[in-house]
């Protein structure tokens, strides 16, 4: 599904997607997104045909409270609010981008933040991923959107568990987060300009780009990390994540045809 909203950045749907034994990853059931608090109200009316029941904002506490999604009032969506990284704040993340962004070292740093961010999420927060998945297993809830601020990093990850459960070969698993470069090559582009005039050029295109992107090795290592502890997704779910085998019976029903 392309991305049909005026201002829902990265939406899509993450099934449609043949599985390893010949099943399909229903379409029109989960969705991923960037954040939702600038809907506008053809965005909310299309949001509303989705039928959508759930909103899974993975947003920490300080996100969820200072831009919420922008939804009709009459809107009966439940939205639950399930932080992947409860101790960053909005002040913490933009002083650590400047540094990424105008340090001498800021490639290797950013992607020694983020692996440890990934690390934190897949291995850390399992709790919460549990929580996730307890309510994307309950009919009721779907269809559901899954979402953090960019959707890209925090739901990429869910997304790419939840996909790999269901039996959605790794490579089309990475294939659907690196969909976030082609939803924000634009803004990739518009914002490289913004920064090189702001910082005088001492900030390059490539330095924005190389910080903003998807990259598939962040995702390889977390699924290479739980490859190897646990050996497949559901032994992680069932040991790390404490996820009952029927709770994971009924992701697949509600999510395969």
């Amino acid at each position: 599904m392309l991305n049909q909203f005026e201002k829902a950045a990265n939406f899509r749907d993450i099934g449609g997607y043949q599985t390893m034994d010949g099943s399909r990853m229903k379409t029109g059931v989960l969705f991923r997104s960037g954040a939702l608090s600038k809907l506008t109200k053809n965005d909310i009316k299309q949001f509303e045909q989705l039928d959508i029941k759930l909103v899974c904002d993975l947003r920490t506490q300080d996100e969820y409270k200072a831009k919420p999604a922008k939804l009709s009032e009459n809107n009966t969506v439940n939205i639950v609010n399930v932080p992947l990284h409860q101790y960053e704040t909005q002040d913490g993340n933009r002083m650590k981008l400047l540094r990424f962004l105008f340090g001498k070292q800021g490639e290797a740093e950013f992607d020694e933040f983020i692996r440890e961010y990934y690390y934190r999420i897949a291995f850390e927060r399992t709790s919460q991923v549990n929580e996730i998945l307890q309510l994307i297993a309950e009919e009721k809830n779907l269809p559901a959107v899954i979402h953090c601020t960019a959707g890209k990093d925090r739901t990429g990850i869910i997304s790419a568990i939840i996909q790999l459960l269901v039996g959605v070969p790794y490579e089309k698993v990475e294939e659907n987060y690196l969909l976030t470069n082609q939803f924000y090559a634009h803004r990739l582009e518009k914002m490289s300009r913004i920064m090189g005039w702001l910082s005088l050029f001492r900030v390059s295109p490539e330095r924005v780009k190389y910080i903003m992107e998807a990259k598939p090795e962040h995702l390889n290592e977390v699924y290479e990390g739980i490859s190897k502890e646990y050996h497949s997704i559901e032994e992680y779910l069932r040991k790390a994540c404490q996820i009952d085998k029927q709770v994971v019976e009924k992701l697949k029903m509600q999510l395969l045809e």
